[in-house]
């Protein structure tokens, strides 16, 4: 592990620039923020940076074991993120049936009287507007 830390330390600016862009194109690669084509694009570009950060590392197993530990590192990063959203976000309100729905958006309508009582003015209207439909 000492060696690895050594050649942490010896890292030139190109490097940190790839490793810099390697992570961001991998990251727009994973996310749901880009479209199909354009996230392929990003993964290929990931690709073509962790190989060009690999051959500029001395030794290039430096280099590789880095890339592996980034990948490592988004990934658990991912999934902490994911389980405390899980852990700590409001619980969703159920989505209640169309039926109920409906049948709470129909006006209830009042029972005509029956032969020989008198009408009352509720029942005048409602009679009045079935006779309008």
């Amino acid at each position: 592990m000492a060696e690895l830390g050594d050649s942490l330390e010896r890292m030139t600016f190109m490097q940190l620039l790839l490793l810099f862009a390697f992570v961001a194109s991998y990251v727009l690669a994973l996310g749901g923020m880009l479209g199909a084509g354009s996230r392929l694009r990003a993964a290929l570009l990931a690709l073509a940076l962790a190989v060009a950060f690999t051959a500029l590392t001395d030794p290039w197993v430096h280099g590789a074991l880095l890339m592996i530990f980034v990948i490592a590192g988004l990934g658990l990063f991912v999934l902490l993120t994911w389980l405390l959203a899980r852990l700590l976000a409001p619980r969703p309100v159920p989505v209640e049936s169309a039926t109920d729905m409906a049948a709470e958006t129909q006006p209830l309508q009042p029972e005509l009287p029956r032969q020989g009582e008198s009408a009352t003015p509720a029942h005048k209207i409602a009679r009045g507007a079935r006779a309008t439909r």
